[in-house]
């Protein structure tokens, strides 16, 4: 008999807890998309850390929870080591990044000049051939993500999206692109995300 009301207490406290959560997350989305990131950059509370960094800045409100996502559209791999993903959970849990590189201590990101020199150069590669396609404004779409390693000789690019994977060899001296391959994935068309955007 102790067991069954200790289940049924243990229930009644899971069930008050999520509606107080679903509570927060409500009340946090009513303040909208801007002041949401603002209150991030403050939860984070660290000097170095800029959000215009990132450029992509998205907030999602899950059932559960609420994270604003500061994100790269391009992560350059050279050997520095950096967050090139950093969530920040607002209501529930996800505070947290993803990490660039190989250090105790990764610092929060913000492109070098000479980092912008490499992806620039990649950039008007891509827009030169004629085998990959073009980059509109030198943007990447949303939902895509471009990796750059960088080699001796070359560049190796990739580029993601929910349902194609496409790499390539960007030639450091002549930008020419070579050993390119595109792959598709089996992914369903109505999968629908579990979160809502604030917008």
């Amino acid at each position: 008999m102790k067991s069954k009301l200790s289940i049924i207490l243990l229930c009644l406290c899971q069930s008050f807890l999520f509606a107080q959560e679903k509570a927060k997350i409500d009340s946090l989305k009513k303040l909208g998309r801007d002041s949401l990131i603002k209150l991030a950059v403050y939860k984070v509370n660290e000097s170095a850390f800029d959000p215009k960094g990132y450029d992509r800045v998205v907030v999602k409100a899950y059932k559960d929870r609420l994270v604003v996502e500061f994100a790269l559209s391009v992560v350059l791999i050279d050997g520095s080591c950096y967050y090139h993903h950093y969530s920040v959970a607002l209501a529930g849990s996800g505070t947290g990044g993803g990490i660039q590189g190989s250090c105790d201590e990764p610092k929060y990101h913000k492109f070098t000049g000479k980092e912008k020199k490499k992806i620039q150069f990649v950039f008007d590669a891509i827009n030169k051939s004629d085998e990959i396609g073009h980059l509109k404004d030198n943007k990447i779409d949303d939902g895509n993500t471009m990796t750059i390693t960088e080699k001796l000789t070359s560049y190796y690019v990739e580029m993601d999206d929910w349902s194609t994977h496409s790499y390539y060899e960007v030639n450091k001296i002549s930008g020419k692109i070579s050993n390119a391959n595109h792959k598709h994935y089996a992914r369903n068309h109505d999968e629908k995300p579990e979160y809502e955007i604030i917008k």
